[in-house]
């Protein structure tokens, strides 16, 4: 994953996700930084909505079919 933002480009890699309480929590690195993301319920509920879209479900099928796909 890549995260652009004015000041900087990152790469983000998350290597374990778990459901603590009402929130899931991302462990990875972020670039070479050790990092936790936090994600409500709630998000998670908005990012869902967001991702369903035509487009991106075309995405996800893709690389689930594809020779790569792990």
């Amino acid at each position: 994953m890549l995260v652009k933002t004015v000041a900087m480009k990152m790469g983000v890699r998350i290597e374990k996700a778990e459901a603590v309480d009402q929130s899931i929590v991302l462990h990875g690195f972020a670039g070479t930084m050790p990092c936790e993301t936090i994600i409500t319920s709630e998000e998670a509920l908005v990012i869902f909505k967001m991702c369903f879209q035509w487009s991106i479900i075309k995405i996800l099928f893709k690389s689930l079919f594809s020779n790569n796909s792990k």
